[in-house]
C-alpha cells in the first residue's frame, strides 16, 4: 500500500519560514524554506527524520523557529 502524506507548518509572524513534511514510510523528508521579500520560497535544507522521532522534531526544531 502506498501512503502519501504531505503537510506543512508555517513559522514566524509572517510565515517567513515553512517546513514541508513528506511521509516516506520509515522517515519523513523535511524541507525547510524561507521567504525573502517578494521572491518565491527558497529551500534552505532537507533532512530525513525517522517517523518515530517526528513529534520530537516538531516540538523542538520547528517550534523554536521564528
Amino acid at each position: 500500500m502506498n501512503k502519501n502524506c504531505i503537510f506543512q507548518i508555517a513559522r514566524g509572524n509572517t510565515s517567513r519560514f515553512v517546513y514541508i513534511f513528506n511521509y516516506q514510510g520509515l522517515y519523513y523528508n523535511v524541507t525547510k524554506k524561507v521567504l525573502y521579500g517578494n521572491l518565491p520560497y527558497k529551500t534552505i535544507s532537507t533532512v530525513k527524520v525517522p517517523t518515530s522521532e517526528i513529534r520530537t522534531y516538531i516540538n523542538t526544531v520547528v517550534a523554536l523557529t521564528y
